[in-house]
Order: C-alpha cells, then structure tokens, then sequence
C-alpha cells in the first residue's frame, strides 16, 4: 500500500509541476517558436532546420514537409526578421477525436499565428504547428513534462501538411 500511495504521490506532483518545469525549461510553444526565430535572424540556418524537427514518418507528406522546412527557412533568412507577435493561439487535443481545447496544461497540440515583421516592414502572417514529440496525452491527463517541437510553418494563404485538421 506504500508503494502506491507513494506512486500516486510521485504521479500528482509531477502533474502539477509538470506546467511550471516547462516554462523553466523552455519547453513550450512559444519558447520554440522564440529559438527558430533568433536562429532565424542570426541567419543560422542549420540551427533553424535542427529546431523545426521533421516527423519520422516514411510517406509522400515528409518529402513535402522537408521542401516546406528548408524554403520557409531560407526565406526568412533571406527576407529577414526583426520583431514577431504571436497573435493567437489554438490549443489542440490529438487523442481520440482531435479538438481545439482551452487548457494548455492538457493540449498536445498549439496552432501559433505569428505575425513577423521583416526587413523591409511587411508582416506576414505565419501558423507554426507545434507539437508533443512523443505521443499524446490522454484527455485530462497531466503526469509528466512534455517536449515541444515544431512541425510545420506556413504562410496563412497556405494549406498544413502536419496537422490538416
């Protein structure tokens, strides 16, 4: 009975840091979002493409997802970025019946519109799709520190190829 009690213990707490140790470890959304886009102005593009971590998937959509990856990157580098704001974020479930949720805490999934602003002062409206690296989360389960990663980045006037819900 100990044993469990004491597993049932390690499994709430570990929950209800589980918010707070990401934050301090950056492992967030935005935090990702914030690591691409400063490799992106110091025109590190091999440390952009590391951040934006392709699927290991072995079909049609990596083939466009890694075309996507590497001439967004090279745009933006070649364009520029001085300042971005995230404008809006959906926080998603992907388990089951995939939905946009309101509790970060339980997402496994963020659609992030950002807003960049570039080197000539246009601000193009970008949607970077990041997500848990491994798995999902159960519905109303929070037991452990997820880790973030960007999947896909694309203007607003284009289609996802991640996540095409």
């Amino acid at each position: 009975i100990l044993v469990i009690v004491s597993g049932c213990f390690l499994l709430f707490i570990n929950g209800f840091f589980a918010p707070f140790m990401e934050k301090a470890l950056d492992e967030n959304p935005e935090a990702k979002i914030t690591a691409y886009l400063e490799a992106i102005k110091e025109g590190d593009e091999t440390k952009a493409l590391t951040i934006w971590e392709l699927p290991n998937w072995t079909n049609e959509e990596i083939s466009l997802l890694k075309k996507r990856r590497e001439s967004i990157t090279k745009d933006l580098i070649k364009n520029g970025v001085k300042d971005f704001a995230i404008l809006k974020v959906e926080w998603w479930n992907t388990c089951c019946e995939p939905s946009v949720i309101d509790d970060s805490n339980r997402a496994n999934g963020a659609r992030i519109y950002v807003q960049l602003t570039d080197f000539n002062n246009t601000k193009p409206l970008y949607i970077f799709d990041v997500f848990v690296s491994k798995g999902h989360r159960e519905p109303g389960v929070v037991d452990s520190v997820r880790h973030w990663v960007i999947r896909d980045i694309y203007l607003e006037s284009q289609e996802p190829v991640f996540w095409t819900f």
